[in-house]
């Protein structure tokens, strides 16, 4: 089966547990202010590949992968767009002895994410917004699919860590913070990671020839970080920033 990959990044560490390589998948249903991957839109800079030829590249470094507990992470865009060739090439690395992971917006349909998560180790599922309204200004979409995509893989997947984006002063409203953390208690987890927003992908929009809707935006000071740190704990959540 063949699937529209966009890029694939070796020797990543923030991508889930240990050296990774991550398969970037093209094609994604929103369209955050903060966007990293901007080239996921149109896919015009995506090529055809088989399953079993990503995998191929995957196992060039399985020695860091053994000696970190390290894998394979599939991300986009939103990987589950295609979620027959991610189910395949899940199944393939875990045949081959790899940890895996997906990272997702959760906007997709309940039978997308049905389909990967029996071959998926670690989930990792983003949270942008808790208001239905705000999320749709900054994404395009509202939220009530994804949180609702949030709870099923909370009860069926192997392991979920929720992550927030944090974009100083479009997500990381006080209130906004604390329904996500009340969110997050419902499911039976008390833990988010808190992913602060950085300026490196900018030069991808000018590249493309598109506007970045948060040039001007500054990353998160650490005194910000540890402030929301302390609200969700004051909230009964344990919230991690992820480096």
């Amino acid at each position: 089966m063949k699937g529209r990959v966009f890029d694939l990044q070796r020797c990543c560490v923030h991508d889930g547990p240990g050296i990774r390589t991550t398969v970037f998948l093209a094609g994604c249903p929103l369209r955050c202010a903060w966007c990293h991957n901007p080239e996921a839109f149109s896919g015009d800079t995506a090529r055809s590949i088989e399953s079993r030829e990503v995998l191929n590249e995957v196992l060039e470094d399985r020695a860091f992968y053994e000696a970190t507990g390290g894998g394979l992470t599939v991300s986009g865009g939103e990987p589950l767009l295609q979620p027959a060739f991610v189910r395949e090439l899940l199944t393939l690395a875990r045949a081959a002895g790899l940890h895996t992971c997906v990272q997702t917006s959760g906007a997709v349909d309940e039978g997308s994410l049905l389909a990967v998560l029996d071959v998926v180790d670690l989930l990792q599922f983003d949270l942008k917004h808790a208001d239905p309204a705000r999320h749709e200004v900054l994404t395009g979409k509202k939220n009530e699919r994804i949180f609702s995509n949030a709870a099923l893989a909370a009860a069926r997947a192997k392991q979920v860590d929720f992550r927030v984006p944090i974009v100083p002063g479009l997500t990381d409203e006080p209130e906004s913070l604390e329904r996500t953390a009340a969110f997050v208690r419902s499911l039976g987890t008390r833990a988010l990671h808190l992913v602060p927003y950085q300026r490196t992908y900018l030069g991808k929009y000018a590249r493309l020839g598109l506007e970045a809707r948060c040039a001007n935006v500054a990353p998160p000071t650490d005194e910000a970080l540890v402030a929301h740190r302390a609200l969700l704990s004051r909230h009964g959540v344990d919230a991690v920033v992820v480096a």
